[in-house]
């Protein structure tokens, strides 16, 4: 897979993707979990701390869901991932229109 290719999968740049790998930027949990999903792997074979992100609570609740995750499809993930992506983008441009209603 190209730079090109998994910054597409991801919703973000292929300059993102180029320093996130060359480690000049730091990876959000979010973003470690999709990389997870696009290549249909476990998120602490991306970030092996990733887990000592989270608190307890928290932890058991990504860790179930990540497992969950790891039974789907390949296809079936790469459908979730975009569905994801169509949401944050939705929610993003609420959040603009809702800032820009408090800003007028």
């Amino acid at each position: 897979m190209t730079q090109e290719e998994l910054a597409n999968a991801l919703g973000i740049s292929q300059s993102a993707v180029s320093q996130m790998l060359s480690c000049t930027m730091l990876i959000s949990t979010e973003m470690v979990m999709k990389i997870a999903i696009v290549f249909g792997q476990s998120p602490t074979t991306i970030d092996p701390a990733y887990f000592k992100r989270f608190d307890m609570n928290r932890s058991d609740m990504i860790g179930f869901l990540t497992l969950e995750l790891m039974k789907l499809k390949p296809a079936e993930r790469q459908r979730l991932l975009k569905e994801t992506k169509t949401l944050s983008k939705t929610e993003s441009t609420k959040a603009g229109q809702q800032k820009k209603l408090r800003n007028s």
